[in-house]
């Protein structure tokens, strides 16, 4: 086989919109020995001496080939054309409908929550630690008569999207409704033990043999703690008076929604 490639030099575009760079490159292709007569001898040929997904465009750092087509001339006796387009986007080793895809998302939160004391021990408890009923939380009292404080508490929401095989899923769908309402059981995307939640999943066929799932986790700095202060029959916070006679919640106990665990490196291979 005598494989035969030109590029058209004419057709090598570059734009630069609002930071978003794309290119293209269109090349003719043919063979002298053997007719190509279907686009995989071309895409054979791709990464040996055409381009391929993931290569760098001419005399650019962080521009890549992002995707292809082969079309037929027409009217010419087996000559193709093969245009590769390129963005300045981080290359992958899959496009979004195959198989192994895998996108990540992080949305960087915070959200104000009510509690009656700082400086408490809510990391011990994250940990696997018990916490004991009715058991006050200790820290530094900052509540006034009762009333708590608002405080900050930064979090993430997590999004992974990724495609894989129709005959896996029933297996991933199990391990989905297992692992819904649990906490890392091991470190996860960066996050220690306890501080990730899997809020649940989305699902849907994108090929015969593929389906696309999204998984959602959030990511609490205080482990999804919640700080509950003791009540009296009338539903008014129990309060004493502190060294400075300022009166303040004589008990807080943490909450855990979510005691139970579970490894999320087993809900996937791609992440």
């Amino acid at each position: 086989m005598a494989f035969n490639f030109y590029e058209k030099q004419e057709t090598r575009g570059f734009s630069d919109s609002g930071g978003k760079k794309t290119a293209s490159r269109k090349f003719t292709v043919w063979d002298d020995t053997t007719a190509i007569e279907t686009p995989s001898i071309i895409r054979d040929q791709m990464g040996v001496t055409l381009p391929a997904i993931g290569d760098k465009f001419p005399e650019e750092k962080v521009v890549y080939a992002v995707s292809y087509s082969i079309e037929h001339i027409a009217g010419s006796r087996n000559t193709w054309d093969f245009t590769v387009n390129y963005e300045n986007t981080e290359p992958s080793t899959y496009l979004p409908q195959e198989e192994g895809y895998t996108e990540i998302t992080i949305d960087y939160a915070i959200e104000f929550r009510d509690i009656w004391r700082t400086g408490t021990s809510s990391s011990s408890h994250a940990a696997g630690i018990p916490v004991t009923p009715g058991g006050d939380v200790g820290g530094q009292k900052i509540d006034k008569a009762g009333e708590p404080l608002s405080i900050l508490v930064r979090m993430s929401d997590i999004t992974i999207k990724e495609t894989v095989s129709a005959a896996s899923f029933p297996a991933r769908s199990q391990g989905i409704r297992a692992a819904r309402g649990r906490r890392n059981l091991t470190p996860f995307q960066g996050a220690v033990k306890g501080e990730v939640l899997y809020t649940g999943a989305s699902a849907s066929r994108v090929g015969l043999e593929k389906f696309s799932i999204t998984h959602k986790f959030r990511q609490d700095e205080v482990f999804h703690m919640l700080q509950s202060a003791r009540r009296n029959q009338l539903g008014k916070v129990e309060t004493a008076p502190d060294a400075q006679t300022v009166h303040r919640a004589s008990n807080v106990e943490y909450i855990q929604p979510f005691p139970s665990f579970y490894d999320f490196n087993t809900l996937s291979e791609n992440f």
